[in-house]
């Protein structure tokens, strides 16, 4: 079976013994999928046309054994690494002992590449130096960046420009790589060295240097991209930041409007979102709407969300004759902490503390608001207090949901 990868055209835009550029126009055919049992995942190493079978282990001459993949393709394709390590072993002299490296990845595999570029761009000298700027030695490198180019040095001279391209187990022993080279990611370009996200644009001038960023969209223009800060109305450095992402990661909240994506932190907490927050948090299933609550009409959007909070134990409505949940209500410092303990799968507590100067014997909320000190998941302010009667915030609550069901729990 032959395989081609990609189509395109290539313009070499400096050429020289050191530094040779290459600028890229890929369009990336899809690879058929490959049906081995082990596959080492990779990145393509060759960014342009080309072709292989699989010779692994096919006869060589002088009785050698070929145990590799020859990528067959015009010299001057750029070649990458296909994995992240540092650099092994070079033939790195110009001339005849050119061009060829080893790859020590940081999972313990290597790779090898031959036959790299030995050529002065245009020629068949044999006086060009086949690596890319600072590929030597003790070099780090990243999956995909650049390392040299296609090339026919060493005994490739008689057979045509292509890549040798050899995988080896941490032990030692050759991998075929064949089916892996089936199952590679195939890139359009050659990943920066200091481009983590491969969108083309260094990290120091990357206003998303870990995701890719489109065109380093900003829409609230606050010089952080909206990849990575997709928040509207939340900062970067908002004291709520890190739990408001972490529920939006659990699909636990997905905000308070969108285009542009809004959490509206500081705006008060209304029991109907409440519901929503822990119904999600606590992976309750939300079944179809029981006609439970006279206040929560059939096809409002938190009906079914404040009827599985019901069945799940968590609430008891606010009112009886008829049963109520009072959806549009703000939700106090004091309420929400019955809902937490019963969402934890707790118990408020027998016995007094006096833990707050505000919380005193015999509230009903007391029980809860000391069980959650013990479990660390609220505190006071300096003087003591603990403010059971304040209004809790959206900010305030993704933070309580986050610490109580998610990351602590």
């Amino acid at each position: 079976m032959e395989v081609y990868v990609g189509t395109g055209t290539f313009h070499r835009c400096a050429a020289g013994a050191a530094a040779l550029l290459v600028a890229l126009s890929i369009t990336v055919v899809p690879i058929p999928e490959a049906s081995g049992t082990e596959l080492y995942p990779m990145i393509f190493p060759v960014l342009g046309p080309n072709h292989f079978t699989d010779t692994f282990d096919a006869a060589r001459s002088g009785g050698r054994i070929h145990q590799a993949t020859d990528i067959m393709a015009d010299k001057m394709i750029p070649v990458v690494a296909v994995a992240g390590g540092e650099v092994g072993w070079q033939h790195g002299e110009i001339g005849v002992n050119c061009c060829a490296m080893a790859l020590h990845h940081d999972d313990g595999w290597t790779s090898w590449y031959i036959h790299l570029n030995n050529d002065t761009p245009g020629t068949d000298d044999g006086m060009g130096f086949g690596f890319a700027d600072g590929i030597v030695p003790g070099a780090r490198v990243t999956a995909g960046q650049l390392i040299g180019w296609v090339g026919d040095s060493g005994n490739a001279e008689w057979t045509g420009s292509h890549l040798h391209f050899e995988l080896q187990r941490p032990d030692g022993s050759r991998f075929n790589p064949y089916e892996s080279l089936l199952a590679a990611t195939v890139i359009a370009q050659p990943i920066l060295e200091t481009d983590q996200d491969g969108d083309g644009v260094d990290d120091p001038l990357d206003n998303c240097p870990a995701v890719p960023n489109p065109d380093q969209s900003d829409s609230d223009g606050n010089g952080v991209g909206d990849n990575c800060d997709p928040w509207a109305d939340v900062p970067i450095d908002y004291w709520a930041r890190t739990s408001i992402d972490t529920l939006f990661g659990e699909g636990i909240t997905v905000g308070c409007t969108t285009e542009p994506l809004r959490f509206c932190p500081e705006g008060a907490l209304t029991r109907a979102e409440m519901a929503t927050f822990l119904v999600r948090a606590v992976r309750g299933t939300v079944g179809s709407p029981g006609g439970y609550f006279a206040d929560a009409p059939a096809g409002s959007w938190y009906v079914p969300f404040v009827e599985a909070l019901y069945d799940l134990g968590i609430t008891e409505g606010c009112g009886t004759e008829p049963l109520t949940f009072c959806p549009d209500e703000q939700v106090s410092r004091a309420h929400i902490t019955t809902f937490l303990v019963r969402a934890m799968g707790e118990s408020p507590l027998d016995t007094y503390h006096g833990y707050f100067t505000d919380v005193p014997q015999g509230a009903w909320y007391t029980p809860f608001v000391e069980r959650l000190f013990e479990l660390g998941i609220v505190g006071g302010s300096d003087d003591g207090a603990f403010g059971p009667n304040e209004i809790i915030t959206r900010a305030e609550m993704a933070v309580l949901v986050d610490t109580a069901l998610v990351s602590g729990r």
